[in-house]
């Protein structure tokens, strides 16, 4: 049975001009980390196959134990007629076929609704109409500058879903701005904005949202360390290590002349990992050199030696 399970925000999405989104929420329940993959395929079978018109970034992600990790999932279907267009998600471990997971596949389902058409004037005299197009077009334009100029309260939108606090403040007359901060809380989700909730601003005005991604750990500087003191470096950066098929040793052999020293870590010194990621790092025995005539010190630098009076 799989331990890699998903939840979505909604089984449906109503488009509008042909664009939508929704957020899965996918867990891995395995007792260690998974790399794990959200892909999207058509929901019907058909030849050619019919396209998928999702977009996920980030598809595939490290999940530590336990825990849960939000996917945006964007659809595009514009040029496509109206109708209903269903696609399949499914969340599968980056070591295993998509298809051993089909049975927990979901269904998704787009709707693309057919564009209003325009009404045609009925005709009328064309002074009448010269009139009352100038008497709109008057109030058109007062009530476009009174719009534009009204200041309106900028709506809550922290730890909603990114799709959704978009949603909300376009729905208030805002756009929105988006960019990423490593956070503890969900990923995926407004950590903070700018101006603040309930904070008076000019309607169409930019907000900027900070939006969670998981924390991330640097791979500490273990090269040359003997394996006990990288193991405890790894441990402080919270990060999982492993050995490579190269390694020679995985614990120091007892005595003073020889030590399990790191020669090599992927990925590289510095780089940043999820929490929890696996490093492997490659190793080897190298013996403790002995210095076979030791320097006297208070032959070289007397004074260091030399008694005061």
């Amino acid at each position: 049975m799989s331990t890699i399970t998903m939840t979505l925000s909604s089984p449906t999405v109503e488009l509008k001009d042909g664009k939508g989104s929704l957020t899965a929420s996918v867990t891995n329940g395995a007792p260690g980390p998974e790399r794990v993959v959200l892909g999207a395929f058509p929901g019907t079978e058909s030849t050619p196959p019919s396209p998928s018109y999702t977009t996920i970034p980030t598809p595939l992600r490290t999940i530590a134990a336990g825990a849960t990790e939000q996917y945006l999932v964007n659809f595009d279907t514009t040029g496509a007629a109206p109708g209903s267009y269903p696609v399949k998600l499914i969340a599968y471990s980056a070591d295993d076929a998509p298809e051993d997971y089909a049975d927990q596949a979901h269904v998704v389902t787009l709707t693309v609704t057919k564009p209003t058409e325009p009404t045609k004037p009925r005709p009328g005299f064309p002074w009448l109409w010269v009139i009352i197009g100038g008497v709109v077009l008057l109030a058109a334009i007062g009530g476009v500058i009174w719009f534009l100029l009204k200041d309106v309260n900028v709506p809550d939108v922290k730890g909603k879903a990114q799709a959704e606090a978009v949603q909300i403040l376009k729905n208030a007359g805002f756009s929105a701005a988006t960019t990423d901060k490593e956070s503890d809380q969900a990923a995926g989700t407004v950590v903070a904005q700018s101006p603040e909730a309930n904070k008076s601003a000019g309607r169409g005005s930019m907000v900027n949202l900070e939006i969670a991604t998981p924390v991330k750990s640097v791979v500490p500087a273990v090269l040359g360390l003997h394996i006990e003191d990288a193991r405890t470096a790894f441990q402080n950066a919270k990060i999982q290590l492993d050995f490579t098929q190269g390694s020679v040793c995985q614990a120091s052999p007892g005595g003073f002349l020889q030590s399990c020293v790191v020669v090599g870590v992927n990925p590289d010194v510095g780089s940043k990992v999820n929490q929890n990621a696996l490093v492997l790092v490659r190793t080897e025995i190298r013996g403790i050199i002995i210095e076979p005539n030791p320097i006297n010190i208070c032959k070289v630098q007397p004074q260091i030696c030399a008694v005061k009076q």
